[in-house]
Parts: C-alpha cells; sequence; structure tokens
C-alpha cells in the first residue's frame, strides 16, 4: 500500500491575497498520472492550499472559536476535494472523499479516525481521498487545525505502507541550493536550521519546516519530490529526496 500526499501550492495557487483559485489542469494531469500509474492501494491525503489557509486567517481560528469560520473554512476545503475527486474518476478509479471535520475528531492531542473504514473501502477497490480541515476537539469542546502533512503521519503510524510520497512544487529537500538526494535522520534537526519558510506564499501549517518535522514520526520510507515526478513514484523509482524508514 502507498500513502500518497499532493501538496496544496501544487493544486491551488497559494501565492498572498489568493482565495480559493484552484489549479485545474495539474488537477487533472495529477489524477491522469495516478490512474495511469499506480498498481497497489492508494490513499490520496491533498492539501488545501489557497481553499483553506486565508478563511483560517481570516476568522483567526489559530487564536478563536469561531462556528461560522470553521463551517466556510470545512466547506471551502470540501469544494477542493470534490474537484480533486472528480478527476480521480474521469480516469478510471473510484475515489470515496474522506472529511475530517465529520469523520476525524482530535482526543488528548491523538487523532481518532475509522481505520476499519479506511481499510475496508482499500479493500473494496476504492482511493480513500483525504484533505487538511478543522477537526474537532469534543474534550476541550473546540476546533482545531489538522494539516494534511499531519493526517500523513497518523495514517503512515496505523497502515504501515510501502512507502509514503509528499508530492510538492519543489525537487526535494533544498539545502544551498541543492537538492538533497537522501537525508540521514540523524541529520535532521541540523538540517532543520538550514530551512526556511516560503515567504510568497500563504501557508498556516508550517510549509516544508513542518513536513519534514512531522516525517520524523513515520517509520518507512519517505520521499519528497517534485509533482512532476508524480509518475516515477507510483512505479518504484527513486525520486525527490528520500528519507530511510
Amino acid at each position: 500500500m502507498l500513502i500518497l500526499k499532493i501538496g496544496g501550492a501544487v493544486i491551488t495557487d497559494k501565492s498572498v491575497g489568493a482565495v480559493n483559485k484552484a489549479k485545474f489542469e495539474e488537477i487533472e494531469r495529477i489524477a491522469e498520472d495516478i490512474a495511469e500509474n499506480v498498481s497497489d492501494k492508494l490513499i490520496l491525503i491533498h492539501g488545501v492550499g489557497s481553499f483553506g489557509h486565508p478563511h483560517v486567517v481570516k476568522y483567526k481560528l489559530h487564536e478563536v472559536k469561531n462556528v461560522d469560520g470553521v463551517a466556510v473554512t470545512h466547506l471551502s476545503c470540501v469544494s477542493l476535494n470534490m474537484i480533486v475527486c472528480g478527476y480521480i474518476h474521469q480516469y478510471g478509479l473510484n475515489p470515496v472523499p474522506i472529511h475530517p471535520l465529520s469523520s476525524f475528531k482530535m482526543v488528548d492531542g491523538k487523532l481518532v479516525f475509522d481505520a476499519d473504514l479506511i481499510e475496508g473501502l482499500l479493500d473494496e477497490g476504492f482511493v480513500p481521498v483525504i484533505h487538511g480541515d478543522m477537526v474537532y476537539n469534543p474534550n476541550e469542546k473546540k476546533f482545531e487545525i489538522l494539516s494534511g502533512d499531519r493526517i500523513v503521519v497518523e495514517l503512515a503510524k496505523v497502515f504501515k505502507p510501502k512507502r509514503v510520497g509528499f508530492a510538492t512544487d519543489v525537487e526535494g529537500v533544498i539545502i544551498n541550493g541543492k537538492v538533497l538526494n537522501e537525508l540521514d535522520r540523524s541529520d535532521i534537526e541540523n538540517i532543520l536550521k538550514n530551512i526556511g519558510t516560503a515567504k510568497d506564499k500563504s501557508d498556516v501549517t508550517g510549509g516544508m519546516l513542518g513536513k519534514i518535522k512531522s516525517i520524523l514520526e513515520i517509520e518507512t520510507d519517505v520521499y519528497i519530490f517534485h509533482a512532476k515526478d508524480l509518475d516515477k513514484f507510483l512505479k518504484g523509482e527513486k525520486v525527490g529526496t528520500l528519507i530511510r524508514g
């Protein structure tokens, strides 16, 4: 089984000021690549980019509880998920949208979800398609931001996939202008000091820096690569930066 995460910057315009701007041609290309090259069970997660981050900022969801803001943000994320699922189905696969706000919850810092349901859908030949979203914490009566990267980490812990892929808008982990072919986990703390944040993008979930920190929790081989190489990842080829499990 594979777990694949498509970055929000790949399928939406994440530049500052952009709101709900999908990259339709790129979404279609990705859907076609998946349909033509996947040969294993696949769980697909996608970021929400300009369908999520600007709303989080507007309604200050990092700081306050705003049910209206949560609803607006969630519905926006769902609309992008429907676009992604639509193209995937158009190319012959059977996607099942899974919306975290209505199917996941946060309990004592842990993401709780129905793994048996997801496994059953995979066994029946569906492609679960999950997205970044808001998630409810019933014990603390609050809503939290749930990034696609966090979803990948928690799914990987449960399903133990063969490989995990992060398709991004960059070639891999870049240090001093060069793409690292392989990133040793023992060097990650030092490398984190040399990774900055993208100033020209709207991102409330940590960008590449947050991604690398999340990957430390994944115990299988992880690839960070440019989305143009998605077909190669699906075929089992070496792409981008490898972080061995």
